[in-house]
């Protein structure tokens, strides 16, 4: 049938009586998450409103502790808000609503917000909205700052607004009228998570003259005056509330579709390794695998300076990312993003072909080069026919060095609203990834083994704000 396009057609759309504003929400408990204070803040949403889950946002101020000079060395060490901001600060956010958890609050979102950044947020968001609102990349410390000739820091007011989770929701625009109250908690992660960079030295240089008061652990962090803002909207004409009244009614449910995701770790000795989990849910959508470098790496380079950490008297791991404070690592000729921290950085030393097997059967149904990888990235994002989108990843060094992760997908595109991933409701699904060694440089280095997965949840909304979760 013949139709003329919409660029040829004149028409309008309206929506009347239509009302918007942002409302600023306090923490119940706390205004001021630290280090070596209170960790876990909860907020409450709206109640009897139309809220924009999308336009949720984190305010507060970030401010990073070093530690002072010792015996008028130039020793002082400087401690680096990380990058992304707020959000590189936490462990868990997790979402409640009645008293029902939305979700399992997995560990190291941080990591798994980091991960998913390198491959499908690009360039430009990061270094516009990302540059002025999250920290998305590393600032060298200005000694003549007054915050860091006081105490060896930062101190920047960022904003956080893109969480993981259930703020993916669809519909965007969330009834709360139609449920019971709903919580957010915040859970912030280790210090190991600052990077550090030391008096007169270069972003991201490794060695410097020793300090006795730091030994890798002993920097701080603090978000302070801390709240959170959201849109709230009324649609006055009544068309909004009849909408959803008739298909409450012919359905008997709201379904409000959401991602989670799910966490697991483990230490090996080499790149020839494997991790397995076990996951049960309505729609496993993704799978994404990578390693953090773990490797013992000591030496000496002077009575007074020293590779870091030290190799003195006190002796641990150059690579420990999940509780040493180290030097941020070079992006070797990546566009963008110059350096990554130890505690995000991703490695593909001495691998030389993975997959994943669920329940046994072979993701893909051939072994993965390192490389290849990457082209399952892009075509699991759906952009292999995009002339604009891309990611921050900008060179191959920097994939294979610092952004490299393993990852399937198996859903259908990418639609936040068509739950088509692999069904293992019925079962308790073993997952299993697995990576071969090449034998070459690095292929011996200890490292840490992550397997996320990320999956589709449903709340299913009905009469009375009567609410469940089908996970």
């Amino acid at each position: 049938m013949e139709q003329l396009p919409e660029s040829l057609i004149y028409f309008t759309k309206r929506l009347t009586n239509y009302s918007v504003n942002t409302v600023k929400l306090q923490s119940l408990n706390t205004q001021k998450l630290a280090s070596n204070g209170a960790t876990q803040l909860r907020v409450a949403l709206p109640v009897n409103s139309i809220v924009n889950m999308k336009s949720f946002s984190m305010v507060g101020t970030v401010r990073t502790y070093g530690v002072a000079e010792q015996g008028g060395n130039n020793n002082a060490i400087y401690a680096l808000i990380p990058r992304g901001g707020i959000q590189g600060l936490m462990d868990r956010i997790s979402w409640s609503c009645g008293g029902i958890q939305l979700d399992n609050g997995t560990s190291a979102i941080n990591l798994v917000q980091n991960t998913k950044n390198w491959i499908e947020k690009t360039n430009d968001k990061t270094l516009s909205d990302g540059g002025v609102l999250e920290q998305s990349y590393f600032e060298p410390v200005d000694p003549t700052d007054a915050w860091a000739g006081t105490n060896q820091g930062q101190e920047k007011t960022l904003v956080a607004n893109n969480f993981l989770g259930f703020t993916e929701c669809e519909p965007t625009y969330l009834d709360s009228s139609r449920v019971p109250e709903m919580f957010a908690t915040f859970q912030l992660a280790n210090k190991g998570v600052l990077s550090v960079q030391a008096e007169n030295s270069p972003l991201g240089q490794d060695f410097w003259v020793a300090n006795p008061n730091f030994t890798g652990t002993e920097c701080e962090f603090e978000i302070d005056d801390i709240h959170f803002t959201i849109e709230v909207c009324s649609v006055g004409s009544g068309l909004y509330d009849a909408v959803v009244g008739e298909i409450l009614a012919s359905r008997g449910v709201l379904e409000v579709p959401y991602k989670t995701y799910q966490s697991f770790s483990t230490d090996v000795s080499s790149a020839g390794s494997s991790i397995r989990s076990s996951v049960s849910t309505m729609s496993l959508d993704k799978i994404y695998a990578f390693n953090r470098n773990n490797g013992l790496q000591y030496a000496t380079l002077g009575d007074n300076t020293t590779v870091y950490p030290s190799a003195g008297a006190t002796q641990f791991a150059k690579y420990n990312p999940w509780n040493i404070q180290q030097a941020p690592i070079e992006c070797e000729g990546n566009v963008g993003v110059g350096f990554e921290s130890a505690y995000f950085n991703k490695i593909s030393q001495g691998i030389s072909e993975w997959n994943f097997r669920v329940n046994n059967a072979p993701l893909p149904l051939f072994n993965v080069s390192t490389v290849e990888a990457y082209n399952f990235v892009v075509c699991g994002n759906d952009r292999s026919y995009s002339k604009i989108e891309g990611s921050m990843v900008g060179s191959q060094d920097t994939w294979l060095d610092n952004a490299f992760v393993a990852m399937v997908r198996l859903n259908q595109g990418n639609d936040p609203r068509l739950i088509s991933g692999m069904d293992l409701s019925a079962l308790n699904a073993q997952i299993a990834f697995n990576s071969t060694s090449n034998n070459g440089d690095g292929s011996g280095v200890p490292r840490q083994l992550w397997l996320i997965t990320e999956s589709t949840s449903v709340l299913r909304i009905g009469d009375q704000r009567a609410i469940s979760v089908v996970n």
